[in-house]
């Protein structure tokens, strides 16, 4: 039976899990199986880059041939595996705090590199994924980057079949005032829609969310990155590269067809990305092998007077 797993960013039954669970309705309506993952109930922790995620074959001391290990720390390695190592539909729901999806998103994010090779087809991105992000205010972009930064951890795995931006909606039950009803009623088609792709050969699976103004065809963002001056202009997510060109009395862009069959995150892209790094590996390293370069390090590290808060026991014996 088909399944859609909801991730949840938000906090216990805030608006931005209301609308979730919306979606998941809407998936039950299509016949399908249900879960939910709230991370704010769990242990999330900052990676450090401890490395102890990547293990070292035995005897093999090369920084550049590892084993995926685990991240000994908190739960996101639980979280990883219930989501980037199946094949269920993928909902994520996450509120933006500060122009973008609060920090709860980005640390699963930043915790998937050691989990590639435990899936090497992962970049083949054949799920299912669609996003909410929900914000306060919203007027004037103020949350622009809510939905690209979803998107920053979808496109690793997923091709989105839909997505939505909720503004408005900030105090706790904003979701179901009159006002947002017409979010709640979205984000359930929203949930039939990943249903519904669920039951199609993967090469039939479309988007079939609102399309923005010179959005990208991958992600489906309209943040466009100035690389190099216009009128070349890129996506920031997934690197796909388009031209600004006139076209109806208005402005329009012309995306790169071999970039939107091989964007940043897929299985081409990561390659070629690995092979780039490696290839200026063997550069930095004799590099870092100079001794003038080892003193510099040396000095650096012997720098700085480092300051701490007073820890809240002292703060209280004072007190007493």
């Amino acid at each position: 039976m088909k399944k859609v797993i909801g991730l949840s960013f938000g906090k216990k039954n805030g608006n931005s899990e209301i609308f979730l669970k919306a979606a998941l309705m809407g998936a039950e309506e299509a016949g399908a199986e249900t879960e939910i993952i709230r991370v704010m109930d769990l242990d999330v922790r900052p990676c450090k880059g401890c490395g102890a995620c990547l293990r070292r074959p035995g005897g093999n001391d090369d920084p550049t041939v590892f084993q995926a290990g685990s991240c000994p720390h908190d739960d996101v390695d639980w979280i990883l595996e219930k989501t980037l190592l199946g094949d269920e539909g993928i909902i994520i729901s996450a509120p933006v705090y500060h122009l973008r999806s609060n920090s709860y998103l980005y640390v699963v994010a930043e915790k998937l590199n050691h989990f590639f090779p435990r899936k090497p087809d992962m970049h083949d991105r054949r799920r299912v994924g669609a996003a909410i992000s929900v914000g306060g205010s919203g007027y004037e972009g103020w949350t622009s980057l809510g939905l690209l930064s979803i998107q920053l951890f979808l496109q690793h795995f997923s091709v989105t079949v839909d997505q939505l931006q909720i503004n408005h909606c900030a105090d706790p039950g904003a979701a179901l005032t009159p006002d947002n009803l017409w979010a709640v009623e979205r984000c359930k088609l929203m949930g039939r829609n990943v249903a519904d792709a669920l039951s199609l050969p993967f090469e039939d699976v479309k988007y079939v969310g609102e399309e923005p103004a010179l959005a990208c065809p991958v992600c489906h963002c309209n943040i466009l990155y100035v690389e190099n001056g216009l009128p070349a202009v890129m996506c920031p997510t997934c690197e796909v590269h388009g031209t600004v060109v006139a076209a109806d009395g208005g402005l329009q862009v012309e995306w790169n067809p071999d970039d939107v069959l091989a964007p940043r995150f897929s299985t081409a892209g990561q390659r070629h990305h690995l092979k780039w790094v490696l290839a200026h590996r063997d550069e930095e390293l004799l590099q870092l092998a100079m001794p003038e370069t080892q003193e510099r390090i040396a000095q650096y590290k012997a720098y700085g007077t480092f300051v701490r808060p007073r820890s809240r026991a002292v703060g209280r014996k004072e007190k007493e």
